[in-house]
């Protein structure tokens, strides 16, 4: 731990979390302070990415409001992913991560030889108060760029584990596979009902199912059907313990690390075709112009007489062509009057984009491709969106108010993010109404004025984050971004720990017992919502390798882009044919040019050019690099 630098008496001491964005500099994010402070790295005493920090605010500083790290609080991390330079008598470890910006030393036995493009694991021993911190290699992970040494990097970077731990999978093992009879008596049994599942084409974890029977007076009944994930273990197994770890699972480009193992997820849980599947399900009378009444809520048996992929789907609600035409069709009718009046009640209408990679045999991307959102993909959405929210509305009826529940909830955007929202847009020639009662109906406003424009992604980039993040808590507020009063996550117990919760709590609620301790539940909320947020990370940084990865087949090729971010070191662009990100640096451009921080503009100095968000530009890739994830462009 570095010394503590020597500061003035009446100095105000802020902690705050480091963020490294740039060799020269970093800025400090603070609860106590409205906007991050700047620090360059000379005054940043050793300090790293996301450390916590105890700080001051320089006496001269500028309006972006200069500072100097006094001491660390807090070491994020020890232990890092990188590569070995070997030079002879001593070799020096340069992390992956490319927001930290120091290598460090490793000792090393004068006939001690690493190979080059070694990917290690290394671990700090000492972070000295002068010069590079010292650390020790831990781990050999491969070549690197090989796709099994970058993905394991991947997973070690975010904590996720390849494997499940011995004891979990003895209790796998002693699972029963046969459904006792008794069990089955206690439900309610509806194995005869038409009743299918519509999924990814390769997916093998099928949680939900969904029934559909014509009640010849206008109605029709329609079940959602959620595997009984909870039947199988309880909370003191090893199973659960380690559930609750993970938490959910996660979706890297190449594979999946599930939270459940493969006897559960892919086969016990699974509403495979053609098999008795045991589940929790949500059923009511709907009519075509969507009125819901008899809603029932309870444990059952079905029996799936189909899996369809999302594609099969489509093409039989499209061209009619199965037994199952005219329920798919009902079933994709009333999901779309469910989802024009979610629409009508305030819901987003977000198209976040989700790209998809067509890989070779060895894993290589051959392919970049937007995956298309169609009628089956929204209908699944609809029934989804409607269980959660009926579910979480009928716990509120029948709990009891010191009972404790999971909601899933989305608060309201910040007041300062919406400015910062208006200011961004205002520059393309959009405004929106910050009131409380018009945002969502002004926000949708601006999602259909924008389409089609060169500025869309951007925009909607910008418009998600001014958002809140949604998370997990026993507390229940209002879901902003549905428009619900009550919503929580009851349809994918497979895949997410909060889900396996919210059944066992239904569930005695239903019978009518009690549920525990408040705050065995907010503390796992809390973990659940780290975890979501800790995959999400992980699945991005699985998609930026193979962009780079598929970008270095064009190096020196000429491509359209609009550009998507701005800074002080550079320009991001959006390639238009590839959906890859890459950046120019500022440096490489032929005039010194300046930011304009209000504008989110910079502009030349001697030329005037300007460029602003959302502009197209013409770029030529000219490196790519798979340690940093990063992709270089030069403006043409």
């Amino acid at each position: 731990m570095r010394k503590e630098k020597r500061k003035k008496k009446n100095d105000a001491l802020f902690e705050g979390v480091v963020d490294h964005v740039n060799k020269r500099y970093c800025f400090i994010e603070s609860e106590k302070l409205k906007n991050d402070i700047k620090v360059y790295s000379k005054n940043m005493n050793g300090a790293i990415h996301r450390d916590k920090v105890l700080f001051i605010i320089s006496e001269n500083h500028n309006y972006n409001n200069e500072g100097r790290i006094i001491k660390i609080l807090e070491r994020v991390r020890n232990s890092f992913v990188g590569k070995i330079e070997d030079s002879g008598d001593f070799a020096f470890f340069v992390p992956d991560h490319k927001n930290i910006f120091t290598d460090f030393f490793i000792k090393k036995n004068t006939n001690k030889k690493y190979k080059e493009n070694l990917k290690v694991i290394a671990k700090v021993t000492n972070w000295r108060t002068k010069g590079k911190p010292e650390a020790v290699i831990i781990k050999n992970l491969g070549q690197s760029g090989s796709n099994e040494t970058e993905i394991n990097s991947i997973m070690y970077e975010y904590g996720l584990a390849k494997n499940f731990p011995n004891d979990v999978m003895l209790e796998i093992d002693n699972l029963k596979s046969k459904i006792d009879k008794k069990e089955i008596d206690k439900r309610k049994d509806i194995r005869n009902y038409e009743t299918f599942t519509i999924d990814p084409a390769d997916a093998k974890d099928f949680d939900d199912a969904l029934s559909i029977k014509d009640k010849n007076n206008g109605f029709y009944n329609i079940g959602i059907h959620i595997a009984d994930v909870s039947h199988f273990f309880t909370e003191k197994t090893m199973i659960n313990k380690e559930a609750e770890k993970r938490a959910t699972s996660v979706y890297l480009v190449d594979r999946t690390i599930p939270m459940l193992p493969d006897k559960l997820s892919n086969y016990l849980c699974s509403l495979r075709p053609k098999t008795d599947r045991l589940t929790f399900s949500v059923m009511f009378d709907i009519n075509l112009n969507a009125k819901i009444k008899n809603i029932w809520i309870g444990k059952t048996i079905i029996h799936s007489e189909q899996r369809f992929t999302y594609e099969e789907a489509q093409k039989i609600i499209e061209n009619g062509e199965s037994k199952f035409a005219n329920g798919l069709k009902i079933l994709n009718s009333i999901a779309k009057k469910i989802r024009n009046k979610r629409f009508e009640e305030g819901s987003f209408n977000f198209k976040t984009k989700e790209m998809k990679f067509l890989l070779d045999d060895n894993q290589k991307p051959i392919k970049v491709y937007q995956k298309i959102q169609r009628d089956s993909h929204k209908m699944i959405e609809e029934y989804m969106l409607l269980a959660n929210k009926i579910v979480a509305k009928k716990v509120q009826k029948i709990k009891k108010i010191k009972d404790p529940f999971v909601f899933r909830i989305h608060e309201k955007p910040k007041a300062e993010k919406l400015v910062e929202l208006k200011n961004y847009i205002k520059q393309f020639g959009y405004t929106i109404n910050t009131d409380e009662r018009s945002l969502s109906n002004s926000l949708n406003n601006l999602m259909k004025k924008i389409k089609g424009t060169p500025e869309e992604n951007s925009i909607e980039k910008f418009t998600i984050r001014s958002m809140s993040k949604a998370k997990y808590t026993t507390k229940n507020e209002p879901h902003f971004g549905l428009s619900f009063k009550n919503y929580t996550h009851f349809t994918s117990p497979i895949r997410r720990f909060p889900d396996i919760m919210v059944h066992r709590l239904l569930s005695n609620y239903l019978d009518g017992k009690d549920s525990g301790n408040d705050r065995y539940f907010e503390l796992l909320c809390k973990h659940s919502t780290k975890m979501e947020i800790n995959a999400a990370k992980a699945e991005r940084e699985s998609i930026k390798f193979k962009q780079v990865e598929y970008m270095n087949n064009f190096i020196n090729q000429d491509f359209e882009g609009i550009i998507s971010g701005i800074t002080e070191w550079g320009i991001f662009v959006e390639l238009i044919e590839t959906q890859c990100e890459g950046l120019i640096k500022l440096s490489s451009l032929d005039d010194y040019y300046e930011f304009d921080y209000k504008n989110v503009q910079i502009v030349g100095k001697k030329s005037k050019n300007k460029f602003e968000l959302g502009q197209k530009i013409k770029v030529k890739v000219i490196e790519t690099n798979l340690n940093k994830r990063t992709i270089d462009l030069e403006l043409l």
